[in-house]
């Protein structure tokens, strides 16, 4: 991860996360529940937006390794496949706590839900 790059820590990882699943559950709550509308322009602004984040994380990597000439690999003595296993288990290992955060998140939502506040 680099500390200070937009879109590249704990919290952009999570936002990137939850923005391509965003689709599917409107998708989804538009077909099961009957007066749920498909919200469309939130829809699409989030993804717009997480785009938008991906293609800037591209581009500050094209500028970096080929304007300014840095290698920006994290190992640059291994052969092809270990140097793509150690440059892509950082952000594996994100993904996978992230998707587990995000699925401990929905599961307690969806049990907040069912408990219907008692009022007085």
């Amino acid at each position: 991860m680099n500390i200070g790059l937009p879109g590249a820590g704990i919290g952009g990882l999570y936002y990137l996360l939850c923005t391509s699943l965003m689709p599917f559950k409107e998708l989804f709550l538009t077909l099961t529940v009957a007066e749920h509308k498909f919200r469309y322009r939130l829809v699409f602004t989030q993804v717009s937006i997480a785009v938008g984040i991906v293609i800037g994380l591209v581009a500050m990597y094209q500028v970096a390794s080929n304007v300014l000439g840095l290698d920006l690999s994290l190992a640059a003595g291994m052969d092809g496949e270990s140097q793509l296993f150690y440059a892509t288990l950082p952000v594996l290992i994100s993904l996978g706590l992230l998707l587990l955060i995000l699925m401990l998140v929905e599961v307690a939502a969806f049990f907040q839900k069912r408990k219907a506040p008692a009022r007085s």
